[in-house]
């Protein structure tokens, strides 16, 4: 595999430091079960396209023209309703149930698709309430992927029509290893058995099967026997993120923020670990460093676009604005990746290693 991706015409053309930094956080010698196989094609994160594929090119198309200081709207996060019967702990969704309508995304979607968006996340709420989310998926087509983030339940009637609409992967909200903290965590009895079936049926119908966690201080002492279960469930990605909260209550101390660093670190090395993205890693001066507004963007439930999910400030409207108005804008605003994460008020005003290795 390593050689088919040097041979890539289109990975040749990278800077050659950027793909040494690629391969040592991607590819492990050390822990062979980081590279799997889907429909044939070798995956690397359920966050990234599989190889070969038109959505792996779009995907290094993408990073080519970030080389070249012309970043694109690489990644969408998507919030299809803010309906959902869990009440967990960290949610800001409340109140009625607004759906963002079909007919305006789709159009939102194909343009995205040809500013150069290669994946697209698709959260609530719940948006598996919604039974015209294989039509937005399907509008994703061939040259992006579809990530879903549901706390459930996926029966597998429904992850096979998710599978068959194109859905790549799904990430299934469980916040812990322990049935009773899970549900209290979640708000709601029954969540733990709901997410733990879900997660099977997702694996059944042949999709990357992920699950997410928020961690607390009070958290840390498990994070390791949770990724160790999450694996025996068959989970083959997990995304790991702090407390974003405006209190300093839950927030995480540095040595805590450095354990969760560590943790992704670890598993590209040692076996019986899943994929892991860690938030505090991600947004590091030791990788990605917070791309919000830079390469990314956030759509609500209302159609209002954020640079993210957790960086709340209103740069346009899907409903009133055309999307590349909005991008070019907000694009502007925030032209280059810094080091830390803007929704937390830490950051340095330098670019991260990836955009280092990247950037000509």
């Amino acid at each position: 595999m390593i050689l088919d991706l040097l041979l890539h015409p289109k990975v040749r053309a990278l800077p050659w430091r950027f793909k040494l930094f690629i391969f040592k956080y991607f590819v492990s010698i050390r822990n062979p079960d980081n590279v799997q196989e889907l429909d044939g094609k070798k995956v690397l994160s359920i966050y990234l396209p599989t190889f070969p594929s038109k959505a792996f090119d779009n995907f290094v198309d993408a990073q080519l023209k970030a080389s070249n200081g012309e970043p694109v709207p690489e990644i969408v996060n998507i919030s299809l309703t803010t309906g959902c019967d869990n009440h967990c702990w960290h949610c800001k969704t409340s109140g009625e149930r607004v759906d963002l309508d079909k007919d305006v995304l789709i159009r939102t979607i194909h343009k995205l698709r040809k500013l150069g968006t290669f994946q697209f996340l698709f959260t609530g709420g719940n948006p598996v309430l919604r039974d015209d989310l294989e039509d937005i998926i399907k509008a994703t087509g061939d040259t992006s992927v579809a990530i879903l983030s549901t706390p459930g339940p996926i029966d597998i009637k429904r992850a096979r029509s998710l599978k068959k609409a194109g859905c790549q992967g799904v990430l299934v909200a469980l916040e812990h290893h322990d049935e009773k903290n899970n549900d209290k965590l979640m708000g709601c009895k029954g969540a733990y058995k709901r997410s733990l079936k879900s997660i099977q049926n997702v694996k059944k119908a042949g999709m990357l099967t992920g699950s997410w966690i928020v961690v607390t201080s009070e958290m840390i002492p498990y994070v390791d026997k949770y990724l160790k279960f999450v694996r025996k469930q068959g989970v083959t990605d997990v995304a790991i993120f702090e407390p974003m909260l405006t209190s300093d209550e839950n927030m995480l101390d540095p040595d805590e923020r450095e354990y969760l660093m560590n943790i992704q670190k670890r598993s590209k090395k040692e076996r019986g670990y899943p994929r892991i993205i860690s938030g505090p890693f991600m947004d590091s001066e030791q990788f990605m460093g917070c791309t919000a507004g830079y390469n990314r963007m956030h759509i609500t439930a209302e159609g209002d676009v954020y640079p993210c999910d957790m960086l709340h400030e209103i740069r346009g409207n899907i409903y009133r604005e055309d999307i590349d108005d909005i991008w070019g804008r907000m694009n502007s605003d925030f032209s280059e990746p810094i080091c830390g994460c803007l929704a937390l008020n830490k950051t340095e005003s330098k670019l991260p290693a990836y955009y280092r290795n990247l950037i000509r």
